[in-house]
């Protein structure tokens, strides 16, 4: 097992927020996750807002990053550089905390996992709960390993990377108990409004095709999976797609070194198999020349 580093404040959970202009579910956010808490002391609140947005809320002990207008991506990266603690959520300005306690059993799940490596997440109410984790909570262990909080990307996205990550890893862990509410207007809640907000994301995410963007980026998700594999015990499943490569790694065990092994376990089972042709056809060339 490989060792990662312990730079968090132990029960501390950070909830790590990007919003633009809505007070009013800030407001929501920030009180519903505290009442509900069985200890809102070790609860510790993050939010990016924009420099041209004047609209935040006055509340106490809440870190405010202002900066330039950014993808939703790259304004969490910015709030977990100044996040302490040991699980953090990326959560949205449209949720609502409602199941008593929500913390300790948050808490609990992670403690049941020995590496700490896994994505849990609570029942959103709406179509995607149990699915998709929307709004998930992390260990650090997870972070540190990956080097990275949130993957950068014009479309916000990571709901998905993390959950198919998690998914394949068999470390993807739904609380249905747990009710954290998505007030959002394709959840088909009616306490939603399609504000300026949501409107410029549409448009925004409108103008390209981040489905696209996301399969052409299954090679990273397979490596963000190999790495996470390293730190977990005992292994994650084998992925069929990539049963070959796993096989070699396997044989060669000690002989190769880990960067080679990590070079090896990205190719899926085609490119494993064109591998001696392209050699050969390489040797060709090379004698041809």
């Amino acid at each position: 097992m490989i060792s990662v580093p312990c730079n968090y404040t132990p029960n501390l959970i950070s909830i790590l927020c990007p919003t633009r202009m809505r007070p009013k579910n800030v407001l929501k956010l920030v009180n519903s996750a505290r009442s509900m808490a069985e200890k809102p002391e070790l609860l510790e609140f993050l939010f990016y807002v924009d420099n041209d947005d004047q609209t935040f809320p006055p509340i106490s002990d809440v870190k405010l990053i202002q900066g330039p207008r950014v993808w939703i991506s790259n304004a969490h990266n910015a709030l977990y550089t100044n996040a302490t603690g040991e699980i953090l959520m990326t959560a949205g300005d449209d949720m609502e905390f409602l199941t008593k306690n929500w913390d300790t059993e948050v808490k609990n799940k992670f403690m049941s996992i020995p590496d700490k490596i896994g994505l849990v997440f609570g029942n959103d109410l709406g179509s995607h709960a149990g699915k998709i984790a929307v709004h998930g909570f992390f260990h650090q262990n997870w972070i540190n390993t990956l080097g990275t909080w949130v993957q950068p990307g014009r479309g916000s996205l990571w709901d998905f990377w993390s959950s198919e990550v998690a998914q394949k890893l068999d470390r993807f862990y739904y609380l249905p108990h747990v009710h954290i509410k998505h007030i959002h207007y394709r959840q088909g809640s009616k306490e939603a409004t399609f504000d300026s907000t949501y409107k410029y994301v549409y448009l925004n995410n409108s103008s390209f095709d981040p489905q696209k963007t996301y399969r052409l980026l299954e090679r990273e998700r397979r490596i963000d999976r190999i790495l996470l594999a390293e730190v977990m015990s005992p292994n994650p499943p084998l992925e069929t797609n990539y049963l070959i490569a796993s096989f070699l790694v396997s044989i060669l065990k000690n002989k190769i070194s880990l960067r080679n092994k990590r070079k090896l376990l990205i190719l899926n089972n085609v490119q494993v198999l064109v591998l001696p042709l392209r050699t050969i056809i390489n040797r060709l060339h090379s004698i041809i020349r």
